[in-house]
Formats: structure tokens, C-alpha cells, sequence
């Protein structure tokens, strides 16, 4: 299986592109996301910012021991290939399309599938029945082919036909830093 070539960034068109909740202190964030009232963001469960958070430090830290060199504390996140279902979060959906390419190993981290999603399925017993060797894992770019060969990319067919897919919505990006991104804020 081919490794697309894009990362895909969805966002709110009237907030703009690369933000992301946990940059803020935690009470703003739970503002925040409090606040939010459209979208499939706005069904996040009351403790969504704590686990959001929690999830962060544990991603950083696969992501540092495997030799990755974050230069932020929250990443921005992508989906690698495009992924049609997350403009269901958005009243007003955007999307960035970036080459994996511009890249390099140690900005990025990957998920299998939503690190939301992975982590609860390696940490949930009652979630057995959908959990995969690959979830509670931090991959790094060099690790992807191989993670794909193994479970393929995640589609909506499979994710509409497969009970125990219905949560492999896409394989998640991390990025680790702000240079790429600055990069395309800057563009006209």
C-alpha cells in the first residue's frame, strides 16, 4: 500500500487554520470548547479537555522517546490523506492540504487511528473489540509504511462496513512544529 502524499489540516474557516484548543491555558480551553454549540465538536463529553490534555503529554512523550524533536508542547493536527467525515466537525469547514514531503521525520508523530480514538481503545477494557496491536502507539515517519501495509488506510466503506472499524475514521498526523505551518499562514 502507497503512503499518500498530503496531510490534510480541517478547521473552522471563521477561526482560521492551526489552532488548537490545548495551546491555551486549561480553563480558557474548557471556555472554549464549552462554547462551542455546532458541529460534531460540540457532542465532546464534560471531561474532554482534561483527557485532551492528559493525551498530549502522553503523545509527546512516545513521540521524545522514539526520537522525535518537538519543538511546541501541543501539536497541530492532520490527517494523513483526506478524510471527507471530519467536515462533519465544522459548521463552516476549511481544510490545508500540505505535501507529507515538507516534512521531516523529527516534526512529525501518527496515530492509529484518532490518537483520541487509540488511546481509549488501549486503555478501555470495555473496548476490546476494537482495539488493534497498533493503538496506545506513537509511530514516527519511518514506521508508516509499514503500519500501513499492516492495516491499510482507513476508509469510509470499511469504517461503514466493519463493526469493529467504525471508529478507523483516518490515521492522525501530529506535527511538532511551527516552521511548514508558518510557512502556509503566510501564503496570500
Amino acid at each position: 500500500m502507497n503512503t499518500p502524499e498530503f496531510l490534510y489540516h480541517y478547521y473552522e474557516i471563521d477561526q482560521g487554520p492551526f489552532l488548537n484548543i490545548t495551546q491555551n491555558e486549561f480553563e480558557k480551553a474548557k471556555k472554549i470548547q464549552n462554547n462551542i454549540s455546532v458541529g460534531f465538536n460540540s457532542k465532546r463529553p464534560p471531561n474532554y479537555i482534561e483527557l485532551r490534555f492528559s493525551l498530549e503529554k502522553r503523545l509527546k512523550k512516545g513521540f521524545v522517546n522514539k526520537g522525535g524533536k518537538p519543538k511546541r508542547n501541543d501539536p497541530f493536527y492532520f490527517t494523513l490523506g483526506k478524510c471527507e467525515w471530519l467536515k462533519s466537525c465544522y459548521e463552516n469547514p476549511g481544510v490545508v492540504k500540505i505535501p507529507l514531503a515538507d516534512f521531516k521525520s523529527e516534526q512529525i508523530s501518527f496515530t492509529y487511528p484518532d490518537s483520541m480514538v487509540s488511546f481509549q481503545f488501549h486503555d478501555e477494557p470495555k473496548l476490546v473489540k476494537y482495539r488493534k496491536a497498533c493503538n496506545g502507539q506513537v509511530y514516527l515517519l519511518d514506521e508508516i509504511q509499514e503500519l500501513l501495509n499492516e492495516y491499510g488506510i482507513p476508509t469510509e466503506e470499511k469504517w461503514h462496513s466493519q463493526e469493529s472499524l467504525k471508529y478507523d475514521r483516518y490515521v492522525e498526523v501530529q506535527v511538532w512544529d511551527d516552521f511548514i505551518i508558518k510557512k502556509y499562514l503566510a501564503k496570500p
